[in-house]
């Protein structure tokens, strides 16, 4: 079981089949993890559901949710959903993840707003309200409350956004617990985030601790080659679903984005050029996953969470990642 002063977790991915939370949250600890992260996608898997089936599965792992969308539920609801499963299970359930939600998600279901920011900073606050038992009146732009207060508040729970933009990351700065960085980021990125977060919390008289927790594509074998080409299809995925942003711009490589996604997104995964994988994913031998979580630890991640590629092979991966990867973090 490896030291936790660097906490390596493993993200459980929307598309895995509820009935596999238990048993896979189960090898997930056994294999020596220290977090399991489970996202709220739209239509796919709940997060607070997910995260309670992962918790009652397992005995000491942390379970984290990263993210659900500020507009889904009320402030004063995910508050009371995060403070129940703190409250049941203490110690091991402490993150709440925050996120704008995925423009077109939020649009199938009328729920996009007219203000991004100004709802982000509405749920943020009401919930970090909420859970260490204050009592909330006011009136929101998305979100009001007369008289609110929690039974069973959960003074240890972190909030955290999940963003990208830089509006948005000055905000998290100003008002979240930490950051959840999305997949495509590499240690340059994290470095850079981390520079900003704390130069904009020293001005702001915060405390200068601020979780970075860092999602990234991994998947690691014996055959270096063949593990690299299987990380190929989540990458252009996520960078078809993002486009150019800071976590490509700080590489310097926005303009090849645009680029490649203009020519030809049937063949993206294939035109990436192999170079990038070394930065956006952790992609390769257990060797080459041990050297790329080092990197982002070193960048100021506070822990680095695995997600996975292919999905049919979670499992092998999760036990060649504890046994030959973990002890040498």
């Amino acid at each position: 079981m490896k030291k936790s002063d660097k906490p390596v977790g493993v993200f459980i991915l929307g598309d895995l089949p509820p009935k596999d939370i238990a048993p896979v949250s189960r090898q997930i600890e056994k294999s020596g993890f220290d977090e399991i992260w489970i996202a709220e996608d739209c239509f796919m898997i709940s997060g607070f559901a997910s995260a309670a089936i992962a918790l009652q599965a397992t005995t000491t792992i942390k379970v984290g949710i990263g993210a659900v969308s500020n507009r889904v539920r009320h402030p004063a609801v995910a508050a009371m959903e995060a403070a129940t499963l703190a409250g049941a299970f203490p110690g091991r359930f402490d993150s709440l993840g925050v996120a704008h939600g995925v423009p077109s998600w939020m649009k199938q279901i009328g729920l996009f707003p007219k203000s991004v920011l100004g709802a982000l900073r509405e749920s943020v606050t009401g919930i970090k309200r909420l859970v260490k038992g204050e009592t909330v009146s006011e009136e929101g732009e998305y979100s009001s409350f007369e008289n609110v207060k929690l039974t069973h508040a959960a003074p240890d729970v972190k909030v955290l956004t999940a963003v990208v933009g830089p509006k948005s990351v000055e905000l998290s700065a100003q008002i979240a617990d930490g950051m959840l960085i999305s997949v495509l980021a590499g240690p340059k990125y994290v470095k850079a985030i981390r520079d900003q977060i704390t130069q904009t919390r020293k001005a702001s008289g915060l405390p200068e601790h601020f979780e970075l927790v860092t999602y990234v594509l991994a998947c690691v074998g014996d055959d270096r080659v063949a593990a690299r080409n299987k990380v190929r299809d989540a990458t252009a995925f996520y960078l078809q679903a993002m486009g150019p942003t800071m976590m490509t711009g700080v590489y310097g490589v926005n303009d090849t984005v645009e680029k490649l996604l203009a020519e030809d997104s049937a063949d993206l995964a294939n035109q990436i050029p192999d170079d990038w994988l070394d930065w956006i994913a952790i992609a390769g031998e257990p060797a080459d996953a041990v050297k790329g979580i080092k990197e982002l630890f070193a960048a100021g991640a506070t822990s680095v969470v695995l997600c996975i590629v292919p999905s049919d092979e979670l499992p092998q991966q999760v036990d060649l990642i504890g046994r030959e990867v973990l002890p040498h973090i």
